[in-house]
């Protein structure tokens, strides 16, 4: 098999890249493993929300420039992440994605399953979001589950929108649908309670119990477990009960996660994109600085050939980098990575403080060559969470780092 470009992975950055690629013309394939992170993703894209200090950012773009030099957004400049940054909503349009941003690039907060606030860059329109930490713009809220639906914790929610100065109302819909998950082998998580949100008498029936629950709250906010088959359904429910309609992040798995996800790669095939699914790298060709081909373990003795190669296959959650008493290692292209020290000083104690293997990740230079045995690899380029130089918890820069680095890498390719 012979393509233009071969992107390994099946992540945000595996998708973008490819998206761009192929919209650009190019005949790419993207190997993917297995499952994807995109399934854990909270429906925002956090470009970056806090410096080295970890002190909350407000204009992402402001505080870039002072990013230490081996960060990714650092190595591409701050011109390119601008540039990357205003293709990035250009193409979520085109996938169908309506997002919520400010115009200004000013970060906006999202609200996760626990009810703690985080700045974000970009957020799925229908999900709750708030200009400022310190305000709702409502004084009466409606907060509501579904009974037996254990993964919206929303008490947490509640109290966090009581500390805010929102009056809030909880109300537990019973639905009898909904209720015989908990019957049967399907397990009452929000993947299961989402498909049987798809059928619009089930719709119908929430919305009216929640009509009839909900007294003169200003909005009604609902756990994440709609929108699987579009983006309407809030507005569908909102025109029922009568009041806007928000959704609040769930426990994993995340439905908004799946949307981002399903509707991109729907785009990438679109576009004349080739999905190689359940495709695990197992080794790859080389001659001198440049890869000649890679071979998969389902496309036994069988070279998969291409021009160009990137590189997605993610940190240690994924498995694009794998730790031993030895150190740590990329195990596809047996690249250079940066991390330091003897294994026992790769984390700290105390589980809250910045964890060192955080940063840890696969060399480049400045074009996102990957480095092996101390030289770039012509044809083959790291992006997204296998890249060194960043902790993307304390920055609150992963989605971010995964978009900008992929969009930087398909324009230089």
């Amino acid at each position: 098999m012979k393509f233009d470009v071969i992107v390994i992975g099946g992540g945000m950055s595996a998708i973008m890249c490819g998206i761009a690629l192929a919209t650009s013309g190019k005949h790419v394939a993207l190997m993917v493993k297995g499952q994807s992170k995109l399934n854990f993703s909270s429906g925002s894209i956090d470009l970056l929300g806090a410096d080295e200090q970890g002190n909350e950012v407000e204009d992402p773009f402001d505080a870039i420039p002072s990013l230490g030099p081996r960060h990714p957004y650092s190595k591409m400049g701050i011109a390119n992440v601008v540039h990357n940054a205003a293709m990035a909503p250009v193409i979520f349009e085109g996938a169908g994605l309506s997002l919520y941003g400010d115009s200004s690039n000013r970060n906006h907060y999202r609200m996760t399953p626990l009810g703690l606030l985080k700045p974000t860059w970009l957020t799925l329109d229908d999900y709750i979001t708030l200009d400022s930490r310190d305000s709702l713009p409502w004084s009466k809220v409606a907060l509501v589950n579904m009974q037996g639906f254990l993964d919206f914790p929303a008490e947490f929610v509640a109290e966090s929108l009581r500390k805010l100065g929102a009056e809030c109302d909880m109300c537990d819909i019973k639905l009898g649908t909904i209720d015989k998950l908990t019957s049967g082998p399907t397990v009452m998580r929000s993947t299961a309670v989402a498909k049987l949100m798809q059928n619009d008498g089930v719709l119908n029936d929430l919305a009216r119990k929640v009509r009839s629950a909900m007294g003169d709250a200003e909005v009604v906010l609902l756990p994440a477990v709609f929108g699987l088959d579009g983006d309407d359904t809030a507005a569908k429910i909102a025109h029922q009960v009568k009041a806007p309609v928000k959704f609040v992040s769930t426990l994993p798995p995340s439905i908004a996660g799946t949307r981002l996800l399903s509707k991109l790669r729907k785009l990438f095939v679109q576009n004349g994109g080739t999905f190689l699914l359940g495709s695990m790298v197992k080794s790859a060709k080389m001659a001198g600085d440049r890869v000649l081909s890679v071979e998969a373990k389902n496309f036994p003795d069988q070279d998969i050939v291409a021009d160009h190669f990137v590189l997605a296959t993610g940190s240690f959650m994924n498995g694009g980098l794998v730790s031993s008493t030895d150190g740590v290692k990329e195990p596809i292209f047996g690249l250079d990575v940066d991390y330091a020290g003897l294994s026992g000083e790769w984390s700290k104690e105390n589980l809250f403080e910045a964890q060192p293997y955080m940063e840890f990740g696969v060399a480049t230079d400045n074009e996102f060559h990957a480095i092996k045995d101390g030289r770039p690899v012509e044809n083959l380029y790291a992006i997204g969470s296998i890249l060194s130089g960043h902790n993307s918890l304390k920055l609150i820069d992963d989605t971010g780092v995964a978009v900008m680095t992929a969009l930087q890498v398909a324009r230089q390719i």
